[in-house]
């Protein structure tokens, strides 16, 4: 029995500490929020997730939906213009996109323009010809270095997987790449995570900083009008939240003309009411 004491006395030194590092090794916590006020003044219904940092907090308003897989729409230029600087289909964001003279609805898509203000203005056929140089096989590799789910990508959908079809990406999974991205973590070199990043500054305060990249898969004979805002705010503090926000017209309607603005909208109350944008 002496033997074994020393070894009792050990682990019952140890214990306390043992117990603890289990419990910080716990997942994030999940808070339920009611904002429906804010969605139906909109004249929208969807959902919106929140991750706070510091607290290592979920808060959703309704959770389930913020779990279902949507179509990414514009949101997927991010990990696009990230897979164009890795493969070096992209030479830097300032590479020129060229018009092709086709005038589309969008007078702001109807010119050369950077990738920079391609992505910024969503210029989707700019990305289109983009998906067209980086080609399937490279961004099956690069979408799973990223860890960047959901997407469907065939030879016939190259260049519209995004928009239209089978891939799919949900609330929680944006926000897990966000974080990736914010950190500078995702596996490839840190100046073209910075150089993204950059891009997707929306507003800057003494405050705060708001980033952030909105989507819009357009209504159809099989789809709803579906769009999203996912972005993260850093404060002065140093403490930053993640979120992502998904909308529709309310009641399967079509998208009124506050639509498109609703998702800022909406943003920006959720934030000021949970105490991230003050």
């Amino acid at each position: 029995m002496l033997f074994r004491y020393p070894l009792l006395l050990l682990v019952w030194l140890l214990l306390p500490g043992l117990l603890a590092g289990s419990t910080r090794r716990q997942g994030p916590t999940m808070t339920q929020r009611d904002f429906d006020p804010i969605f139906q003044q909109q004249g929208v219904e969807g959902s919106f997730l929140l991750y706070d940092a510091p607290a290592r907090q979920f808060v959703a308003y309704r959770p389930d939906r913020c779990r279902k897989g949507f179509l990414p729409a514009s949101t997927f230029k991010i990990p696009n213009t990230l897979i164009g600087l890795a493969t070096g289909a992209l030479r830097d964001t300032s590479d020129v996109c060229r018009w092709d003279g086709v005038t589309r609805n969008f007078p702001q898509w109807n010119e050369d323009m950077p990738f920079a203000r391609a992505l910024r203005v969503s210029a989707v056929p700019c990305y289109q010809q983009l998906a067209r140089r980086i080609g399937v096989s490279a961004y099956q590799t690069w979408l799973r270095k990223l860890a960047y789910p959901g997407m469907v990508v065939t030879e016939s959908t190259l260049d519209t997987f995004w928009l239209d079809g089978e891939s799919r990406i949900t609330q929680f999974q944006q926000i897990d790449f966000l974080r990736r991205l914010q950190a500078e973590a995702l596996p490839m070199a840190k100046r073209h995570q910075r150089a993204v990043k950059q891009l997707l500054i929306l507003q800057e305060t003494p405050q705060y900083t708001l980033y952030g990249k909105t989507g819009w898969r357009f209504r159809s004979a099989r789809n709803p009008d579906n769009a999203w805002l996912v972005g993260w705010i850093e404060r002065a503090d140093g403490r930053t939240a993640f979120f992502a926000l998904n909308v529709e017209p309310a009641a399967g309607q079509p998208a009124d003309a506050r639509f498109a603005a609703s998702r800022r909208v909406i943003t920006d109350a959720v934030l000021q009411e949970l105490g991230w944008m003050k």
